[in-house]
């Protein structure tokens, strides 16, 4: 709203002053009736020009009417309203080359999957307003502040709850599947469905949605820190991996459900943590979807033993501590089958507050790197202090201050 101008504002104040010291002094009637009238020509005047000069961001009108009596001092009555419009939007293109129009300030936004929503956590947890899957742990590392985020669901196995998203009042949506803006589009209504992309391999493709996405929420310093942590641990992995001959490299049996009788085959991007830290994934087995577990039996499990050598048994998705149970029980057909078992050289993947490996493959996966050439490779990785590696991503990215005990808990099987 335009300032009301001195000349206008003095003329104001005259008025109300004489009107009070009229009223002090017992005025006639006659004079009453002059005060009153040229009071209220001067606020109908004040009126007008208030509500023409308004700007853009709301529009106040004002009315004073002042009367007085021979026995009664003036009253002056002020109504005002106030009519403020829609926010500032902007023009934006989101990753799939779609040109949409969203709020130019962005404070609540959800994903419709795990992986967009652990990266709208990592980058800006206040205004993340719905979770993929409920935190994992007991207790979940996670601070007071986001601990009571509600879970929405996740789009990829018909979870997602589209009534309970909208109750959030997003700002926008974060869609990480071009196949499902479609859907989206006209489930969300007015509400803004942006396309981003991890790219397919999700691992070594996270640099591009990690920039848009800290850009369009208005926090592009928290993503290059992301960033620089990312590149930093591939960098990393990659010199260790790099210089693993091939005939020396560890191979792996990726253990899931309950019974340890599931597994990812190889190509899955639920192993590329495993391929991309030097290890080899023994389960060669055609599928039909790369992103879904396979049954497997354990006559298959020796078959792979007998022409690979299991190194090492790693557990992951499943009720892991009944999987690590079932495999290590002294009284295990595992524990006859296979070497590594009986070497002790079985793992469960860390998942507090949401996984380092799949399950779903992710943000977690950047923190993950160090610990898979860790426990791939420990005499190569002996100058890495993972313990700090842990602590940094933990504060920075969960935001979570970890004590030496919860890093302890985070890397230990369970008991």
């Amino acid at each position: 709203m335009k300032k009301i101008t001195a000349p206008l504002f003095s003329l104001l104040l005259a008025v109300i002053l004489l009107t009070t010291f009229l009223g002090c002094q017992q005025v006639p009637a006659t004079t009453t009736e002059t005060v009153t009238q040229t009071t209220t020509e001067t606020a109908s005047h004040i009126t007008s020009t208030l509500t023409s000069t308004a700007t853009s961001t709301s529009i106040v009108s004002t009315v004073y009417t002042t009367t007085t009596t021979s026995s009664a001092p003036p009253t002056t009555v002020v109504a005002t309203t106030t009519t403020t419009v829609a926010p500032a939007m902007q023009q934006i293109t989101d990753m799939y080359g779609n040109k949409l129009t969203v709020p130019a300030q962005i404070n609540r936004v959800l994903s419709t999957g795990p992986v967009e929503t652990q990266l709208i956590y990592m980058l800006a947890p206040e205004k993340l307003c719905g979770l993929s899957s409920a935190w994992t742990g007991s207790p979940a590392y996670i601070p007071d502040a986001y601990s009571n985020i509600p879970v929405i669901g996740n789009a990829s196995d018909g979870s997602f709850n589209f009534e309970a998203a909208l109750a959030t009042k997003p700002d926008i949506v974060i869609e990480g599947k071009t196949q499902n803006l479609a859907l989206d589009k006209t489930n969300f209504g007015s509400v803004p469905v942006v396309g981003v992309n991890a790219g397919a391999s999700l691992l070594w493709d996270y640099e591009a949605e990690i920039t848009y996405v800290g850009n369009l929420l208005g926090v592009p310093d928290r993503a290059a820190a992301l960033l620089a942590y990312y590149k930093a641990a591939m960098s990393y992995v990659t010199g260790i991996a790099s210089a693993i001959p091939n005939n020396q490299k560890v191979k792996v049996y990726y253990a899931e459900g309950n019974d340890g009788l599931q597994t990812d085959a190889q190509g899955s991007w639920h192993t590329n943590l495993l391929t991309y830290c030097g290890g080899i994934n023994v389960a060669n087995v055609a599928v039909n979807n790369s992103s879904q577990a396979v049954q497997v039996s354990l006559e298959q499990i020796a078959t792979w033993d007998a022409g690979f050598g299991i190194n090492m048994i790693i557990i992951g998705r499943g009720s892991q501590a009944t999987t690590y149970d079932t495999i290590v029980n002294p009284n295990s057909i595992w524990e006859s089958l296979f070497a590594c078992v009986r070497n002790g050289k079985v793992y469960v993947r860390p998942e507090n507050p949401t996984s380092w490996f799949d399950g779903p493959p992710g943000y977690g996966q950047i923190l993950g790197m160090y610990w898979m050439v860790k426990l791939l490779y420990p005499q190569q990785t002996t100058g890495l202090d993972l313990n700090s590696k842990i602590k940094e991503f933990y504060s920075n990215f969960l935001h979570y201050n970890l004590t030496d005990a919860q890093v302890a808990s985070l890397l230990a099987n369970p008991a």
